[in-house]
């Protein structure tokens, strides 16, 4: 028998999202837990959410019909088929439909807990391919994240922040406990179940280099948030047997200009449909897919190094300025609405260096440091197509076909962003840890971003916030098994 120095019904590792929800449904069922976090303070990722997608939730039941009358809010049937189509059936039916059939709840218990919802909608604007899951509350992720830690120390939950978990302990195949870093000591805790939500590995550029489809930009990236996901949880999983060898991660992809935030208008004008060009100054897309930021992010991430511009002239950066962006890039750029401080960004960003300002085309080039004569070359091809109205290179819808002629002209370097990863650990319906041959780890479980089966290989921005309610529903699906398994 192993020895401990404290002992709990549950541990919990990581206070994200999933975490937190985990612990909700331990404690309120009369059990002990303890939530190990190795930051300063509990959180994660979904601090930094904006919303979380539900299906058939009573906000959407109140609602009766989106915002946009001509579309309708999904059925959990929609939802699961849109998760596997999606994913061209890479992702796990046992776990999409643990995920979809079990979201709502999310929404009745942040409501029950006082948060307000202030719409459903989607991510971008009029998009027919997404789904209308995207539950905003007021505050948005941070709000939602203060209220849930509230409730779990009303709670008597113990948490224990700056307390990184280094191993698990397991007995005759079932994992009994863990070993954490106290103040720089060990400490063993044991206990009946043991929930990994360490946020997956999206701070971490050789990790999503290795599992994911991203190595030629993984080191060329903005990582947004400031958290240590670094792959925690995996590497525990493993270490008492888990499946190595379907190891996928998938970004959560978005975009925006390069060391810069997602708020940033500077970043936001880069992303709109302008002219993007490589580090070859060619382009490589019809620009008109920034009608979906997910999108964005996967043609930036395919470029070489990760390396990708955008050219806009004096005329675009004054329509930016008067009328607002074409594009939704949820809360962070809102659709139509002016953008009153590009002009100062600008001006700052073109102090700093970092973007890139000229009279001519080839001295922007220049600039830049891509191929000059190629570059004049896709910019004289371009005001072709658009003086012609029809781009035949790319297919780029009309409407945003406008020529690069007014001095002066301007570059923003732009870059693949990563909010985090998903996946890494493969798991069942219940969230349990699976070893090769899919067979479930006693005692050990994995949810929220440290858990594969959701997606493919880039996350479904069809379904507006499906990784921040993927958290909240994975975490308390395990508590609940590891419950029931309790003697």
């Amino acid at each position: 028998m192993a020895d401990f120095d404290v002992e709990y019904d549950l541990i919990v590792v990581g206070g994200g999202a999933s975490g937190k929800s985990a612990a909700l449904i331990a404690a309120r069922a009369g059990k002990s837990v303890v939530l190990l976090e190795k930051m300063s303070e509990t959180g994660g990722l979904s601090v930094y959410a904006e919303g979380t997608a539900a299906f058939e939730s009573v906000e959407q039941q109140e609602r009766k019909t989106p915002r946009l009358s001509k579309y309708h809010f999904p059925t959990k049937a929609e939802g699961i088929e849109k998760f596997m189509s999606y994913s061209h059936q890479r992702a796990s039916y046992e776990v999409v439909k643990a995920f979809v059939e079990n979201s709502a709840e999310t929404i009745s218990i942040y409501r029950d807990l006082g948060v307000e919802y202030k719409a459903v909608d989607i991510a971008a604007e009029d998009d027919p391919n997404e789904l209308w899951t995207f539950h905003l509350p007021e505050g948005l992720g941070a709000h939602c994240q203060e209220v849930l830690l509230d409730a779990i120390e009303k709670l008597d939950v113990d948490i224990f922040t700056s307390t990184p978990v280094k191993e698990l302990i397991s007995e005759n195949g079932k994992v009994v406990g863990v070993v954490a870093d106290s103040d720089g000591a060990p400490l063993r805790i044991g206990g009946k179940a043991v929930i990994l939500a360490t946020g997956g590995m999206g701070s971490n550029p050789d990790r999503i280099a290795q599992y994911s489809w991203f190595a030629q930009s993984a080191h060329n990236m903005n990582v947004l948030t400031p958290l240590q996901n670094v792959g925690d949880g995996l590497d525990l999983a493993l270490s008492v047997g888990a499946d190595p060898n379907t190891i996928t991660t998938c970004p959560l992809l978005a975009a925006g200009g390069r060391d810069m935030t997602m708020d940033s208008q500077c970043g936001g004008a880069g992303v709109n449909p302008g002219v993007w060009v490589n580090r070859n100054g060619k382009r490589f897309a019809a620009e008109s897919v920034a009608e979906n930021i997910g999108d964005i992010g996967i043609y930036f991430g395919k470029q070489p190094g990760g390396i990708v511009w955008s050219i806009l002239d004096q005329a675009y950066i004054d329509r930016l300025t008067n009328e607002g962006s074409e594009i939704a890039i949820g809360e962070f750029v809102v659709y139509h609405k002016p953008m009153t401080r590009l002009t100062t960004e600008l001006e700052a960003a073109i102090d700093s260096g970092l973007v890139k300002k000229a009279d001519t085309v080839e001295d922007l080039g220049a600039q830049m440091g891509v191929p000059v004569e190629s570059f004049v070359s896709t910019i004289d091809e371009y005001n072709d197509a658009c003086r012609e109205q029809c781009d035949r290179a790319y297919g780029k819808k009309p409407q945003y076909l406008r020529p690069i002629a007014q001095a002066p002209f301007f570059a923003i370097p732009l870059a693949t962003g990563t909010m985090g990863s998903a996946g890494g650990i493969r798991v069942n319906e219940h969230m349990q840890v699976l070893d090769a041959d899919y067979v479930p780890i006693d005692g050990l479980y994995a949810v929220g971003l440290d858990a594969t089966g959701l997606y493919g290989d880039t996350y479904n921005m069809e379904i507006p916030g499906a990784a921040n309610g993927f958290a909240h529903t994975s975490g308390r699906i395990a508590a609940r098994h590891a419950i029931a398994q309790m003697a």
